[in-house]
């Protein structure tokens, strides 16, 4: 018998903010069943910290957590993510947050992958899924807002913070920062727009399915209305928008073009883009006819037909050559025009029919649906114009952090047999793992497990390969492997700064002075200076 569909409703504290460097301090989540009632026991759990890693001293502030209550409470991080991949892979489980897909699941992901676990299978085998409702509390706001309270800022934007939206609507959030407080106050948010609008709540359900999304999203089709955090204003998130094309390399990220906006600019520039390119097309030609010409005169034979068609490519040329810099400047702005905005199919985005934009919403929203269909017209005139884009997108370079665990995205997919060999390494005690060889298809798997065994179980590693690991951790504190990412340097001067402020509080100077201990002593056993100015 199939197992019910359940939400594992889940949150994380971190230590800062960079996904792929930062780690996790601590995961808090409650099993519900559909009707969003609890099942089973809430869970908690720390993830202790390995010695190659700074946290960000005012994410302890925030947190109130540190390295010291993470070594006292906490477990390896090859046995957090294995326990947290284990609740999120029971069958039919759909794992859901508060801006968890743009956030918290991407520390789950670099985690899983630091750890040899598959960052993707717990989303979608079994039945599984994951979900976020903070775009449902958008839409919400935008096109179903009766029965909920909706706070606004002091700048007149509506507030979508999950600590006003639990004030206004008297629910009780009494340790915002604190995982499971979070996850409680996120339940309750669900829990009533499903009481005051179950359609909408049932409707996003199904927005879960990429495909679903994908079907909405045909290139140049009908019109939609996207609610998104890019289109906050005091009237709501949500725009009219037209789909318009994918680059070969991520076929989860559509472009689409906002329809409140004048399309002239992303026009003519998509113009300029194929006017580039067919000065690189001429430059072929260009080579080609010198060849022929060069060719034609040492034979002495159709000197005149060359010369013909060498005439006709100069002035060719010359035509396109005189607005040069107008067509650079044109088609190199053509995925930065205003406007153009991407949408990731496998993150839930707030995709409705524009049949929901009714007069009265038209009016709340300040769209004007008129205007919108002219500028949609105008854009599916230009033919080539999903072309040209998709060309630019699949151009774009990435420049990423040369660094192992920065990899997830950037590295290509591991082979199957790769796969097996996580498993095993997965399944093997660490006091045996160092006697083992593994042959990895992807290079980088030696150094992913070397630093895999280090950071989980320092204490198995034998004397050579201690002094190894510590002139590792030595390097990754003093100089990491990303900008803007908490380093020795910036570690000792922030709480430095923090301490002197007559503004912070005692609570807050007395986890800066313990973080402090803390850094001193880390440094002491990694042989390294602490920063004293």
């Amino acid at each position: 018998m199939k197992k019910k569909e359940t939400f594992f409703w889940y949150d994380l504290e971190t230590f800062g903010l960079d996904s792929r460097h930062d780690r996790i301090a601590q995961f808090a989540g409650i099993r519900t069943d559909s009707n969003l009632l609890e099942v089973g026991e809430p869970v908690i759990l720390y993830c202790r910290l390995s010695d190659d890693y700074l946290p960000d001293p005012l994410s302890c502030l925030i947190t109130h957590i540190t390295p010291n209550k993470t070594a006292e409470k906490g477990i390896t991080e090859s046995d957090f993510m294995g326990q947290i991949n284990d609740l999120f892979s029971e069958p039919n489980t759909c794992a859901v947050g508060y801006n968890s897909l743009r956030f918290d699941d991407e520390f789950i992901r670099n985690g899983l992958f630091r750890n040899f676990i598959d960052p993707y299978k717990r989303e979608y085998e079994k039945g599984n899924s994951r979900w976020d409702i903070l775009d449902l509390m958008r839409a919400a706001h935008d096109l179903r807002p009766t029965g909920i309270v909706w706070p606004i800022k002091e700048n007149g934007l509506p507030s979508f913070k999950l600590t006003d939206l639990t004030e206004a609507n008297s629910i009780s959030h009494l340790h915002a920062h604190d995982a499971l407080s979070d996850v409680r106050a996120t339940i309750e948010m669900a829990r009533l727009v499903k009481l005051h609008q179950p359609n909408l709540f049932k409707y996003y359900l199904t927005l879960r399915n990429k495909q679903s999304v994908k079907n909405l999203l045909s290139p140049m089709g009908s019109p939609l209305l996207l609610t998104a955090a890019q289109f906050t204003r005091p009237e709501g998130c949500s725009s009219i928008v037209v789909p318009l094309t994918a680059g070969s390399s991520n076929p989860n990220s559509i472009l689409v073009f906002d329809l409140r906006e004048d399309p002239s600019h992303l026009i003519n520039a998509s113009r300029a883009f194929k006017e580039i390119e067919q000065l690189e097309k001429l430059e072929g030609a260009f080579r080609k006819t010198s060849a022929q010409l060069k060719g034609a005169l040492e034979r002495g034979e159709e000197v005149e037909s060359a010369l013909i068609r060498g005439a006709e490519l100069l002035i060719e040329g010359a035509n396109l050559l005189s607005n040069l810099p107008q067509i650079i400047d044109s088609s190199s702005q053509l995925l930065s025009i205003k406007g153009l905005h991407r949408v990731a199919i496998n993150r839930s985005p707030f995709l409705s029919p524009l049949s929901v934009v009714n007069s009265e919403v038209e009016k709340r929203l300040n769209l004007d649906l008129k205007q919108a269909m002219e500028n949609y017209n105008r854009i599916r005139g230009e033919k080539t114009l999903p072309l040209n884009l998709r060309k630019a997108l699949d151009r774009e370079v990435f420049v990423g952090v040369d660094d192992i665990d920065h990899s997830l995205y950037s590295g290509p997919f591991f082979s199957d047999a790769d796969a097996k060999r996580f498993k095993a390494i997965r399944e093997t005690p660490a006091s045996k793992l160092w006697g083992q060889k593994f042959d990895f298809d992807d290079e980088r798997g030696a150094e992913m497990l070397w630093r895999y065994l280090c950071r989980n179980w320092p204490e198995e590693l034998s004397k050579v390969e201690k002094e190894r690991y510590k002139a590792f951790c030595a390097e990754r504190i003093t100089q990491p492997p990303a900008v803007n990412v908490t380093s020795l340097q910036f570690f000792a001067r922030k709480i430095r700064e923090k301490l002197a402020y007559k503004s912070t509080l005692p609570e807050d100077k007395a986890i800066l002075i313990e973080l402090e201990e803390w850094g001193r002593a880390l440094c002491k056993r990694l042989g390294v200076d602490y920063p004293t100015s």
